[in-house]
């Protein structure tokens, strides 16, 4: 025992020990950033019904939410159109990691990164 007070420097006589040991105050970090860290993914629906909307479908998948698109508007009025606006959701998608696919005859889902759609097999 006393090999191991040489070592480690056990209290002097006529010392406090408490002046030896400094006392750290410790923030609760890990609660505070976990609230902060994790923020809720929206899954939104909107109508798209130029190609002025793909930019605000843009910008919502950029920051991680899901969306939900009503195309039958455009699909009706301009199919060109539709193309482009659907062509221009599959590049944006393609290049922020995330997916597009068709849910219905009218309706089309785009996801953000890490979020996959897993396609029907035919």
């Amino acid at each position: 025992m006393r090999s191991l007070k040489r070592v480690f420097g056990g209290p002097k006589v006529g010392t406090d020990v408490t002046q030896e040991v400094p006392i750290m105050e410790i923030e609760d970090v890990h609660s505070a950033r976990a609230t902060s860290e994790l923020e809720p993914i929206y899954v939104k629906s909107m109508e798209l019904r130029s190609l002025i909307d793909v930019q605000e479908v843009a910008d919502e998948l950029r920051i991680g939410n899901i969306m939900v698109l009503e195309i039958s508007t455009l699909m009706n009025q301009d199919p060109d159109e539709l193309k482009r606006a659907i062509d221009q959701l599959k590049g944006i998608c393609q290049a922020i990691g995330g997916d597009v696919g068709r849910l219905t005859e009218s309706k089309v889902i785009a996801t953000p990164r890490f979020v996959n759609i897993q396609f029907k097999r035919a």
